[in-house]
């Protein structure tokens, strides 16, 4: 079920292997998604979640003691199946994608999307997400973003995270819309997005993780742009990986030769405006 970008479609197709080596969600930052989207303590609360991939945060919500219903809507097939197989208590899960959402008019309290907003943030994804909401619904979103999946001009806690940064970007060649080129936003910003207050808020949780050299490989490989690498070039990658880490001199390992990686989970969140439509003249009045 279209539409699904190119780049995703064939990068996130090793689905178990993402759903096993991504990381799961800064508990703190999870709580004040939820607090702030007013669902905290909301029992039965109904959300939607867009792009829910293998269920990393679906996972969450199904286990959070609210006993949200979450319609779980994902259009990569074998994400789905991963999804799926998982049989998350209160989650329905539903082929569908952000332009065309499988859900009724006004049913959500609430809609997120979890480390994939980037891949449909346009107008029209934002007016699907409006008529599934209902009145003064929130919108929320949410993503892990390591230091070396950042933005070019993000400053890396630590010089080696900086070099893989860069790597990172040499072997970025397609223009599949991603978190770290920073254009998500632009949405919010155009003069005819009036469905949502504006400025959408941002609120950053640093933190940090260990991982052995294989499992951070291993990641790295889940990612789109690496994902898609033919033979060679993913060979090619690997040796100037090593290289990275072999030269780091700030680089931080623990006593069972795990790296210290350093990270920021990202939330971000709005809430549909109510429109008033005149009475008269057709026009409206949002507030």
């Amino acid at each position: 079920m279209s539409p699904i970008n190119a780049v995703a479609q064939s990068g996130f197709s090793s689905a178990d292997s993402y759903d096993a080596h991504r990381p799961s969600y800064n508990p703190a930052a999870v709580e004040f998604l939820i607090s702030t989207l007013g669902l905290a303590g909301k029992s039965q609360a109904k959300l939607a979640e867009i792009a829910s991939g293998t269920g990393k945060f679906t996972s969450l919500l199904s286990a959070r003691p609210e006993n949200f219903e979450t319609i779980a809507v994902e259009p990569h097939g074998q994400m789905r199946e991963v999804l799926q197989k998982k049989a998350l208590q209160g989650v329905a899960v539903r082929e569908g994608n952000a332009l065309a959402v499988p859900i009724e008019d006004g049913w959500a309290d609430s809609v997120i999307a979890a480390q994939a907003f980037h891949w449909f943030a346009t107008a029209e994804a934002l007016q699907e997400f409006g008529r599934i909401l209902r009145p003064h619904g929130s919108l929320g979103f949410i993503w892990n973003v390591e230091d070396y999946n950042q933005a070019r001009t993000f400053a890396c806690a630590t010089a080696w995270e900086t070099a893989m940064r860069d790597l990172n970007w040499k072997y970025t060649t397609d223009t599949a819309p991603r978190f770290k080129d920073g254009k998500w936003k632009a949405v919010f910003e155009e003069k005819s997005e009036d469905r949502f207050h504006r400025p959408i808020h941002e609120k950053l949780f640093r933190e940090k993780f260990w991982v052995t050299r294989e499992g951070l490989w291993k990641r790295w490989n889940t990612l789109s742009n690496i994902a898609n690498l033919n033979p060679q070039d993913n060979a090619n990658l690997r040796v100037q990986f090593d290289k990275v880490l072999d030269n780091a001199e700030d680089l931080v390992t623990n006593e069972r030769g795990e790296i210290e990686i350093h990270s920021t989970c990202i939330v971000a969140w709005t809430a549909l405006r109510q429109i008033l439509w005149g009475a008269c003249d057709g026009s409206n009045i949002s507030k």
